[in-house]
């Protein structure tokens, strides 16, 4: 049970912001069929190896792979957006896209971890109507601006779409078990944020100075401090 769990808390971080980004500006190509299909052998393999343990709550090898598959994924679509901008000489204020180790997005989601248990433990974990309310709002939005209802970037919001329905396809899923998976990363991700938002708001009231992006960082360094956490250097 621990380790289907810890599955469903980390089947990809990242899952959340494919459905999210509406209006990102990218290139329809087959880089999320092959992620999909990648994710589907790692869910598959037999490796049971354990790579990290934050206050109790495993991390597994397939966790970090499957994380790992979507950041090396979202790394080549940028990539080849960078280079299609590059050709056409308008990257003046665009910086190269730069890959994350797989020891970077281990640590992104011990982070991620972290921010849930205290968003559990403080009382700001949404329920899960509000995740799948809020989702299907977004997705919604998406499906209005592709047909013309609302205002908004009709391409970019196909590409979206198509991206996920490609990476559902190499993945040998439905788009509802998809959806099912993102609404529950939508309620992980917007519990994180609500406690997030309160705790800024204490911390605001004694540092004035204080602004949002430095306040995450000094949060989740008070939390490393006070978590007991292993990591398995041989298994990442």
């Amino acid at each position: 049970m621990i380790r289907k769990k810890s599955r469903r808390n980390f089947l990809v971080i990242a899952l959340i912001s494919l459905s999210l980004i509406l209006f990102s500006n990218v290139l329809a190509s087959d880089i999320w069929t092959e992620c999909g299909k990648k994710i589907k052998e790692i869910e598959q393999s037999k490796d049971g190896r354990i790579v990290a343990v934050v206050n109790g709550e495993k991390i597994y090898k397939k966790d970090l792979e499957i994380a790992y598959a979507l950041e090396e994924a979202s790394y080549l679509y940028k990539k080849e957006f960078y280079q299609k901008l590059s050709k056409e000489e308008k990257i003046n204020s665009i910086k190269p896209p730069v890959q994350k180790t797989k020891k970077e997005v281990l640590n992104e989601m011990i982070e991620n971890l972290l921010l849930l248990q205290a968003a559990k433990k403080e009382g700001y974990f949404i329920s899960e109507k509000e995740a799948r309310d809020y989702y299907k709002k977004t997705m919604k939005t998406m499906q209005d601006v592709i047909s013309g209802k609302v205002l908004g970037d009709v391409e970019s919001a196909k590409i979206t779409n198509d991206m996920i329905e490609k990476l559902v396809k190499g993945w040998g899923i439905t788009r509802e078990e998809y959806d099912k998976k993102t609404i529950e990363q939508t309620r992980n991700m917007l519990s994180i944020q609500k406690l997030l938002d309160a705790k800024f708001k204490q911390f605001k009231a004694k540092s004035k100075d204080l602004v949002i992006g430095d306040f995450r960082k000094e949060y989740i360094t008070l939390l490393k401090k006070k978590a007991k956490i292993t990591i398995y250097e041989n298994n990442i």
